[in-house]
């Protein structure tokens, strides 16, 4: 039996590397304006940069722990893509890590069960409560046309201080501090995330990210929901007219984002703390990179992938330079900052167009 390998020319190469573009953009803009602010600071950038590198992915210790940093970025950034993608701009991926890592390890801890249904219930239980925290969002803007940006922010604040208020009047931790710190107890050892290794922060929690990854990528270019989303995304008015039901893609979306966000904090539990542990999640900044991982790729799970490793490894990278350079720690959130910047300029633009376009649509109209 022969095979036939089908050759690839140029123009399907470039469509493969697509969803790379824009994060290789926008993070080689990071760069220059970092290196200009090196240079102002008397610092060689390539020898920064090489340290950078070096710490980010020089060994197998360096590239683990960044590969374990990117895990929850990698989930929490698809959870923004699904909701950007569809036109439903919230910003609530940390309060739905935050829930749903806080039901998930309640549930692993004190459900009376085999560890297999404490594993799973656990897992399902976290990821639907932050996809039900989540729609609490979609139901003010339904029938109060609350923003949804506002009020995703606001519900950040909330389930952090809620879950608080249940960890220290029931579920604190008072065996190994004292009660001095804010957490739960730990979760069986039996369910946690396995490590690759046990010199290494990496678990299976990266791979199962993958694995998510390759998943909301046939979402959402191989299902009806997908090509629905988008269309949503578009054009709200052709919607309606076309038969698409934009309130329950919007119900629908916000919730699925919620599920990945939760599953990202659940990640952090199984995989990192073994424990919900208050403020690690907002500490961590995971939900706003991700959210930043969603935005350079523009919404691609691929490039969400790419992204998030390499911002995690600007993370990792930066505790090097701060080591082996006298430039400070602070020169990765610069080139975060640059990272943000340049995707709210490229939103800005795009929005102004867009605009522009439909007034003259209007102009046209009425004439």
């Amino acid at each position: 039996m022969k095979f036939k390998i089908k050759k690839m020319n140029y123009k399907q190469i470039l469509k493969y590397l697509k969803p790379l573009e824009q994060p290789i953009v926008a993070i080689s803009f990071a760069l220059v304006i970092g290196a200009i602010a090196m240079l102002l600071a008397k610092s060689n950038p390539l020898v920064v940069y090489g340290y950078m590198l070096k710490g980010a992915f020089g060994s197998k210790f360096y590239l683990s722990t960044t590969l374990a940093k990117a895990t929850p970025i990698i989930l929490a950034g698809l959870g923004a893509s699904i909701a950007w993608r569809s036109n439903c701009f919230g910003i609530g991926g940390e309060g739905q890590m935050i829930v749903g890592a806080f039901v998930a390890a309640i549930i692993a801890i004190y459900l009376p069960a085999p560890m297999w249904i404490k594993f799973v219930s656990s897992i399902v239980g976290g990821v639907v409560a932050g996809g039900g925290y989540s729609l609490i969002s979609a139901y003010l803007f339904d029938k109060f046309q609350m923003s949804l940006s506002i009020s995703t922010l606001m519900m950040n604040y909330a389930g952090r201080f809620i879950v608080l208020y249940f960890i220290v009047n029931f579920f604190l931790d008072t065996s190994s501090t004292g009660g001095k710190l804010q957490q739960t107890y730990k979760i069986p050892e039996e369910i946690r995330f396995p490590r690759l290794n046990e010199d290494y922060a990496l678990t299976i929690g990266f791979f199962i990210a993958v694995a998510v990854v390759i998943l909301v990528w046939f979402l959402m270019n191989k299902t009806k929901y997908g090509y629905e989303s988008k269309m949503v995304g578009y054009n709200l008015e052709f919607c309606r007219f076309g038969g698409i039901k934009a309130k329950k893609i919007m119900y629908l979306s916000l919730f699925i984002s919620g599920v990945l966000s939760a599953f990202a904090g659940v990640s952090e539990v199984y995989g990192t703390y073994f424990r919900y542990v208050s403020g690690s999640l907002v500490s961590g900044r995971s939900a706003w990179i991700g959210l930043n991982a969603a935005l350079i790729s523009a919404y691609n799970p691929i490039g969400v992938l790419v992204s998030s490793i390499i911002l995690a490894g600007i993370q990792t990278g930066g505790s090097a330079i701060s080591r082996f350079t006298t430039v400070p720690l602070e020169i990765s959130q610069i080139l975060q900052g640059c990272i943000t910047l340049f995707i709210s300029a490229k939103i800005v633009i795009k929005w102004r167009r867009k605009n522009t376009n439909s007034k003259k649509l209007n102009v046209k109209g009425g004439m």
